[in-house]
């Protein structure tokens, strides 16, 4: 995806965050498939696991993150992670709800929105978009 970057510039890591197993190993192939780095985590803990150990890596990150989430929800979760990492990460909201949509619809970090089911190509474009905005960021 990013093989005209500039060599300084690392492909993102992707995180995909789901509850539901088959979805999330459904995501996590289709991303591979693209060349990222795939990571899945079922729940707000997991996911913020995630940042707390690749916290000195500083890696940028792509987050697929379905809405609703046991305990915490997304929405918490995308606005919690967004003030604790920043600019080094994008958010691809995902959900089968109506309201996809009007969630956080000027966030800058959200990159793109998938409705369930996801359309594998619709998923591949989400990416590419919130991999060229994150090389933005860093050029």
């Amino acid at each position: 995806m990013s093989e005209a970057s500039a060599p300084n510039v690392r492909t993102p890591y992707v995180l995909v965050v789901d509850d539901e197993a088959f979805f999330r190993r459904m995501l996590s192939e289709t991303v591979e498939r693209q060349g990222y780095t795939v990571l899945g985590a079922r729940d707000a803990s997991e996911t913020l696991r995630f940042f707390e150990k690749a916290a000195a890596d500083d890696a940028p990150v792509i987050v697929v993150l379905d809405l609703m989430l046991p305990g915490m929800s997304g929405i918490e979760l995308l606005y919690g992670l967004a003030r604790q990492v920043g600019a080094r990460v994008r958010f691809i909201l995902c959900s089968a709800h109506s309201a996809l949509n009007q969630v956080a619809p000027q966030h800058p970090l959200v990159s793109g929105r998938l409705a369930k089911p996801v359309e594998p190509g619709e998923l591949e474009s989400l990416l590419a978009s919130a991999s060229s905005s994150l090389e933005a960021t860093f050029h």
